[in-house]
């Protein structure tokens, strides 16, 4: 029975990601010829409203309760959210934790972009819908990543853009490798070794975070600190076998940008300092299961997460059923598709390089005109 659950879910999770794309972000393309600001505002709700579906789909499919503590992640903001890496699975579990985390009149469309390496943009599915979201891919070469990070900036400094932005700054999950090779680093560098974290990579923060407060367009930093209280979940085959965590703690501390250093080199020693703290944390979870750290956040209105729930579900029927007999859609879908991999082809860092050059042509074009 746990394994049908297992794949149950993994099946939803999947599936209907693909359903939105072909049957919500295809018919969207042409908005971005006319509206960034407009596209991207439509294709966040929809990302939005899925990121309820999968919140509903842990909750009433798996039982799994989520605590969450700290402070409120404002709607109204752009955020810089940092979270230590436990599993390759932790997005599974960020979702209904973010959920109970944003507050804000413009929760519906506050979206969460992450920063995740440059293979997974090429994943059908889950990938193309992340670009098409706006997250950053990274090649971890810093002359490639240093001018994705200052477009994207720039991009959203143009737009006025509110949203949330993960990263994961271990850039790897946790695991007997890669805490071996966490601790040669600390030994190597006169650092302290932990336990239950690895030592953060601290230049593309230091200058993702730099840049926008020189765009004036930061709010805040939260350091999300996400513990497994029984079952850690390592990889995607332990969710399809259906071992999922019966409990887990999740707790966000705010730091307002007026109180982050003004430096790369100040934020490098800000986020190493973070670092330093989530090690507590974390000892203090593990030490003592029942430790209790501050306000407990919940969204108590779950009729959103049952609407969402019944919308995805009734989207991937109609989408199965579209493909197999609207001779229409399989076209659209295929076109889009192809258009969508030609881009990556073109543009090293895929589709959201692409909306931005799209934006400057019709700014400089708008420009020429007036003038």
């Amino acid at each position: 029975m746990a394994s049908f659950v297992g794949f149950l879910y993994c099946f939803c999770c999947y599936f209907t990601i693909l359903a939105g794309y072909f049957c919500l972000y295809c018919p969207l393309l042409p908005v971005l010829f006319i509206s960034n600001k407009l596209y991207r505002c439509i294709t966040d709700i929809i990302f939005t409203f899925w990121q309820y579906y999968a919140t509903a789909l842990l909750g009433f499919l798996i039982r799994c309760k989520i605590e969450v503590t700290g402070d409120a992640i404002n709607a109204d903001e752009t955020a810089i959210l940092v979270m230590n890496h436990r599993t390759r699975t932790d997005w599974n579990f960020l979702w209904p934790a973010l959920y109970h985390a944003i507050e804000g009149k413009n929760k519906y469309k506050y979206s969460t972009k992450f920063m995740l390496k440059d293979m997974i943009r090429h994943v059908p599915g889950p990938g193309w819908v992340m670009q098409l979201t706006l997250s950053m891919f990274i090649k971890r070469c810093w002359i490639f990543d240093r001018k994705i990070l200052e477009e994207f900036c720039g991009y959203l400094s143009a737009l006025s853009y509110k949203c949330s932005i993960l990263i994961f700054p271990e850039g790897t999950d946790f695991t007997e490798k890669t805490k071996k090779k966490s601790d040669e680093y600390a030994k190597k560098n006169n650092l302290q070794l932990f336990k239950y974290v690895l030592h953060p990579r601290t230049t593309g923060f230091a200058f993702l975070s730099n840049k926008l407060l020189e765009e004036k367009c930061l709010g805040a930093v939260y350091d999300i600190t996400i513990f497994y209280m029984d079952c850690v979940p390592q990889n995607e085959n332990i969710l399809l076998r259906g071992n999922f965590p019966r409990q887990i703690k999740v707790h966000l501390d705010r730091y307002p940008a007026d109180d982050l250093p003004q430096s790369e080199d100040g934020l490098k020693k800000f986020l190493e300092d973070l670092w330093s703290k989530k090690e507590r944390l974390l000892e203090n979870y593990h030490n003592n299961p029942n430790f209790k750290n501050g306000k407990i956040l919940k969204c108590k209105n779950v009729t959103s997460l049952r609407i969402a729930f019944v919308f995805w579900n009734l989207l991937l029927i109609i989408s199965a059923l579209s493909f197999v007999y609207v001779h229409l859609f399989r076209v659209v879908c295929l076109l889009h598709s192809f258009f969508l991999i030609s881009i990556n082809c073109f543009f090293p860092s895929g589709f959201q390089f692409f909306e931005i050059k799209i934006y400057e042509l019709r700014r400089n074009i708008w420009r020429s005109n007036f003038w």
